[in-house]
């Protein structure tokens, strides 16, 4: 489906949605869009039919602009929350953070709950105490230069951050993330990054969500790590967490697929269960 847009607080938000169903909210990473959450995920909803599909590109990123006045965390979870209104205004929904996605999906967790069918937290850049990241040492564990002969200056992070080295992955990141990462705004993701405060919602632990959740980490993610997701179990008692071996930041459609797209859709049947009702045998 092509792009269509819902203004929220003066901006055009960019978004498209694919299938019917129940509505879950699928929000992407930082500098990144949502081109690469479709990549990720929609194999797995092709097994898992029933959803209505909301992708959205966030302020800054993507077909979104960033006006002037947003600068905080709290701002975002304000805008995006105004998206919700707009884009699923009645009933439940589902929502579904990557990386940066993730985080703001644990402000909304917070802030609207009881609208919440349950939580999907992919790779979440989720603090430390002290308001840090908490990223696993760099770790390649197959390590093969020949696939990285050609990178461009802005493709260098990639030998680091693969823990698996193959030809393929380099040409997917190139397909569905290095677009969007090449159009990203970085002054405002510069002004963002100066106001991601530990006091603001995320930085707040909130109650238990007593909802089907799921929390997936890859144990060599050197980019947000996998210990701070640990401290959300408390307060997501229904939560799967599972944290992959050789798995990186790209955890999804490049690095353990098979394991990604299995959790993935036992966390949306989870939630289709608890909806409806178990089914009955004849």
């Amino acid at each position: 489906m092509t792009s269509q847009a819902l203004e929220v607080q003066g901006i055009p938000i960019a978004y498209e949605v694919r299938g019917e169903g129940m509505p879950i909210l699928l929000i992407h990473g930082w500098s990144a869009d949502r081109q690469y959450l479709l990549a990720d995920l929609e194999p797995v909803f092709d097994e898992h039919p029933g959803w209505r599909r909301i992708y959205l590109d966030l302020p800054g990123h993507g077909s979104t602009a960033a006006p002037g006045w947003l600068s905080t965390e709290d701002q975002m979870l304000s805008v995006v929350r105004g998206f919700i209104e707009a884009a699923a205004p009645r009933g439940r929904l589902a929502i579904a953070g990557s990386s940066y996605g993730g985080r703001l999906a644990v402000g909304l967790v917070r802030l609207i709950p009881g609208r919440l069918a349950g939580a999907g937290l992919l790779v979440p850049a989720i603090s430390a105490p002290d308001g840090s990241l908490d990223p696993a040492d760099v770790c390649v564990l197959f390590r093969d230069p020949s696939v990285f002969g050609d990178l461009a200056p802005d493709e260098e992070w990639m030998p680091d951050t693969l823990v698996v080295h193959e030809r393929w992955m380099v040409d997917e990141i190139r397909a569905h993330d290095m677009p969007a990462y090449r159009r990203a705004d970085y002054e405002f993701l510069s002004r963002l990054e100066g106001n991601l405060d530990a006091t603001g919602v995320v930085g707040r632990p909130g109650p238990a969500f007593d909802r089907p959740s799921l929390i997936l980490a890859g144990r060599q993610d050197s980019t947000v790590g996998y210990r701070a997701a640990w401290t959300l179990l408390d307060e997501f008692p229904r939560a799967t967490y599972a944290v992959l071996d050789m798995a990186g930041h790209q955890l999804g459609r490049i690095e353990r697929p098979g394991p990604f797209r299995e959790l993935v859709g036992d966390w949306l049947e989870r939630m289709v269960v608890n909806e409806r009702g178990p089914r009955r045998q004849a």
